[in-house]
């Protein structure tokens, strides 16, 4: 009843197995063809990161060295100026003080409208870039105060002249 319709067991278990030996077969070479461009691929990238890692660290450097020099000069500049002032703020301490006040004036937005309202605006107020970055600080109130003060000083910051000197006995 058996053998009729469905060939013996040992020939179905031989074929699957031949069957199975050659997918096996093929599929270890194409793992090991995948291997050996992943690993190509992997090698590739490191070397691409290598080469962008020794160049990021050569930009730094060169960015630090011309930061460097910068400052530098900067700081030449600053105690060239803090010299000249600190010699100079004896002679005029209002002069001085007003000095310590950036005089840059920050380009104002321009307002739509007739010239007759443009003419009514305000003059420009000086601006000092603040601790927050993208804020300016308005400095025209601080100039103000200096003005006034130096217009009507308090006691204590008026400058004395030296007493007299005393008569001969």
């Amino acid at each position: 009843s058996r053998d009729g319709f469905l060939p013996p067991m040992a020939d179905v278990e031989q074929e699957e197995s031949h069957a199975l030996r050659e997918w096996r077969r093929q599929n270890a070479i194409r793992l090991e063809e995948k291997e050996k461009t992943e690993k190509e691929l992997m090698s590739k990238i490191l070397l691409e990161a290598e080469e962008y890692r020794v160049a990021f660290h050569k930009k730094i450097q060169t960015s630090c060295e011309t930061n460097k020099i910068a400052n530098r000069e900067k700081e030449k500049l600053f105690v060239s100026r803090q010299e000249k002032f600190l010699a100079e703020a004896d002679q005029d301490y209002w002069k001085s003080i007003s000095e310590l006040i950036p005089k840059e004036v920050v380009p104002s937005i321009t307002r739509k409208g007739n010239d007759k309202e443009r003419k009514q605006t305000p003059p420009p107020t000086l601006y000092l870039q603040g601790p927050k970055p993208g804020k300016p600080t308005d400095l025209s109130r601080m100039r103000q105060l200096l003005m006034k003060l130096k217009h009507d000083s308090p006691p204590h910051l008026k400058i004395s002249s030296p007493p007299p000197p005393l008569p001969p006995p």
